[in-house]
């Protein structure tokens, strides 16, 4: 192994999720590009590297660096470089000069622990000082804490989170109790704080380890959708993970207990819970019961002379069901009305708008996500917003801009009803912060299908509310919205029957390939979406077409279809600016969705009349297109479908995903032209029919299905789902 000593020159390329950088150091009197993982490498470093020279193709001679010492610079013109490099915010090459040329050697000591005197240099305010130095220490004390995660195998994009939430405590910290890095923002696998707490010679039999180890398995089961776990389950999985004595993962469980880090309730003690689900499950029973009410209103005391009228007027004929679901909905404060595409909730959704506006009752449209909001909006002629916006996020300065919702129970929604559509996407947190913003005397409407998926995000609400018996609930069945030459709506009813559906029909919307290998799954899904549905049905490939998959990762899986997807439909051109993110490569021009919430992101909208307006908050399932990459500020600005535009900073890039191909789950509450989906090796957790009903319910004018006939028939044929754990049904009796 060779070894080479030298100052950092220039940075020409970092990774900033795995600390992969490529630069150039000064050794003696020659250049050198230097590759490897050296996260958070500055411009006038001293560095000492071993490793060894290589050939690169199309770059030629690089030295590999295997090892990286760093020391800080010493000589002042490196100390000025160093400065100038820009991990400090403000501090340019100009300021940097008059520091070193002012304090000399001393600069660093200054920055560290003298900083009021920078304010001694003209144009230097104390404000900045303070801020110069507070980069200056931050820089300093991140890259400890990277050094160290280094040595673990764990990627720099973790070392941001560990240092944002422990400071300059963070090596510490870690040292004391590495278990902490599983818990909350940080979100590392146990598997790996046990190989860093292994290491430090933390015993196996440590209650900090055995703690950490039982509540991520509880947080991994809230993840799976799960509101509890039952405590028998956890406390053998328990024993699995950290292969010790059930007696010591016993202790460790009631040690959480006493905490209040986990709940039990004495009527059922078998179930575990953490205190944010137990609290949402008691106040969704408690609201949805005090809102169970029927209205004695003198406005709709005789509904059909009301509903007569207004189908004279509107020159529409309600079936008896859709009838009842009106006057549920008129006569109670909770209604739930369910059916599956094509049975007219759209249409009672627009009756029960108009009936109330005309008795001066205000109502709110909303939907879980924004394209459905947008959908609803445009299908009822009402403005609909997400729950997200309709609560209005705020954020708490004390509890480190914790956000929370404007709209609760001190400050409740101005509205005498809300309808929300697409309930069945509501899990238990979302329901529990939506009831709290009710008023007492309005009427809540929870429409959906019952038969779709549930909500990414833990519980089954809507399911939960329709079993419990205690509600009025309407099923709608007849299928109203159904042409002749269509077989969307039919197919996906007899999927939902058990039935397999009609494919291949003459001038028809509903088509299977049979493919008998993965690869030829994937390939055919590039050649729809790049040619034969694009030239057959004039659809643009990136916004109207929707690859659909069951999983994730295999040949059919979404990782691997994206790549290929993107590559055909997106490639590489000189004219077309990228950032490569860890494994991916983000590109201008592609289709991304955000994967989880952020309700501090801000963002701005230009509507249609020119009008202007901005707001915070992305969440979770949002879809749209890269517009824009700027490597020089590092930002990437991305237009979602709702026309609201957000610029990323480059460190912000986890939270996005491509999204040509996306899971099924992700596109609940969704509609798109054209709808792909691939049915080959699906895993048997995911064989389910109500995977590929909801699959196939998110297509407007086309779908394809591309795979074995033999897993479409099995997918059909299951109804079995996987049990989620719930308390809300029997909280609701």
């Amino acid at each position: 192994m060779e070894q080479l000593t030298g100052t950092i020159k220039s940075i020409r390329y970092t990774n900033e999720k795995t600390g992969y950088t490529v630069c150039e150091m000064k050794c003696d009197h020659s250049v050198i590009t230097m590759v490897g993982i050296m996260p958070l490498l500055a411009v006038g470093e001293n560095v000492t590297a071993k490793g060894s020279f290589v050939h690169h193709p199309d770059y030629g001679r690089q030295f590999k660096a295997e090892e990286c010492e760093r020391r800080t610079p010493t000589r002042l013109e490196e100390i000025q470089l160093y400065l100038s490099s820009g991990f400090i915010k403000g501090l340019g090459p100009a300021t940097a000069q008059k520091i070193v040329e002012t304090f000399g050697e001393k600069t660093f000591q200054i920055l560290q622990f003298e900083p009021y005197q920078l304010a001694e240099i003209k144009g230097i305010t104390p404000e900045k000082a303070l801020s110069f130095a507070q980069g200056f220490l931050e820089h300093e004390n991140m890259r400890g804490v990277v050094m160290l995660m280094q040595r673990f195998g764990v990627p720099a994009s973790f070392a941001a989170k560990i240092w944002k939430k422990f400071d300059q405590h963070a090596e510490q910290e870690i040292r004391q109790n590495p278990y902490r890095l599983s818990e909350g923002d940080i979100g590392l696998s146990f598997s790996i704080c046990d190989r860093i707490a292994l290491s430090l010679g933390i015993e196996p039999f440590c209650k900090d380890r055995l703690k950490s180890a039982l509540f991520y398995l509880l947080s991994s089961s809230v993840s799976n959708g799960n509101t509890y776990v039952l405590k028998e389950n956890l406390i053998k999985r328990g024993v699995r993970l950290t292969k010790v004595s059930e007696e010591l993962i016993l202790d460790a469980f009631d040690s959480l207990l006493l905490e209040g880090r986990i709940f039990i309730e004495k009527q059922h003690p078998e179930r575990v819970y953490t205190d944010t689900l137990i609290e949402a499950e008691r106040f969704c029973a408690f609201q949805l019961n005090r809102l169970n009410r029927r209205f004695e209103n003198h406005f709709f005391s005789d509904s059909e002379t009301l509903l007569s009228r207004y189908e004279s007027a509107q020159r529409i004929d309600l079936d008896e069901i859709q009838k009842k679901a009106v006057k549920c909905a008129l006569e109670h404060g909770i209604t739930i009305i369910t059916g599956g595409p094509g049975t007219g909730k759209t249409t009672i959704i627009k009756t029960l708008i108009q009936l109330f506006e005309r008795q001066d009752l205000s109502v709110i449209l909303a939907a879980p996500t924004g394209r459905a909001a947008k959908r609803i909006s445009e299908t009822s002629g009402c403005e609909a917003k997400t729950i997200h916006r309709l609560l209005e996020v705020g954020y708490n300065i004390d509890e480190e801009e914790k956000p929370y919702f404007l709209k609760n129970e001190d400050n409740p929604l101005s509205a005498d009803v809300i309808i929300v559509d697409e309930a069945s996407m509501i899990d238990i947190m979302m329901m529990s912060s939506l009831l709290k913003a009710i008023p007492e005397e309005a009427r809540l409407v929870l429409v959906g299908d019952s038969d779709q998926l549930p909500s990414v995000g833990p519980g089954r609400v809507l399911a939960d509310i329709i079993e419990s018996g205690q509600f009025p609930v309407v099923k709608l069945e007849t299928i109203f919205r159904q042409k002749e030459e269509s077989l969307i709506i039919t197919n996906a009813h007899l999927i939902n029957q058990g039935i397999m559906p009609a494919i291949n029909e003459e001038e028809s919307d509903f088509y299977f390939i049979q493919k008998l290998r993965s690869t030829d799954v994937a390939e055919s899904i590039v050649d729809l979406c790049t040619r034969r549905i694009p030239e057959g049905f004039g659809l643009d490939s990136i916004r109207d077409i929707q690859v659909l998959s069951p999983m994730r990762k295999g040949e059919t899986g979404i990782y691997h279809l994206n790549g290929l997807l993107q590559e055909s439909l997106n490639p590489a051109a000189p004219d077309k600016p990228q950032k490569v993110h860890g494994n991916v490569i983000f590109r201008t021009g592609d289709r991304v969705m955000q994967i989880r919430n952020d309700y501090s992101l801000p963002w701005t909208l230009t509507d249609e009349k020119g009008k202007w307006s901005e707001g915070l908050g992305v969440y979770n399932g949002d879809m749209g297109v890269i517009m824009d990459i700027d490597q020089k500020v590092e930002l990437l600005t991305v237009c979602f479908d709702d026309s609201r535009t957000c610029e990323y900073r480059f460190d912000q890039l986890d939270n996005l995903e491509h999204a040509y191909a996306i899971t099924v789950h992700k596109s609940q509450g969704t509609e798109f032209p054209a709808v792909v989906i691939p049915l080959f090796a699906v895993p048997p957790a995911l064989v389910c029919r109500n995977i590929l009903y909801t699959a196939v319910t998110r297509a407007k004018r086309l779908v394809v299905l591309v795979g074995s006939p033999a897993a479409m028939e099995e997918m059909v044929k299951n109804i079995n789902e996987k049990e989620r754990y719930s308390g809300l049904k029997e909280r609701l009796v």
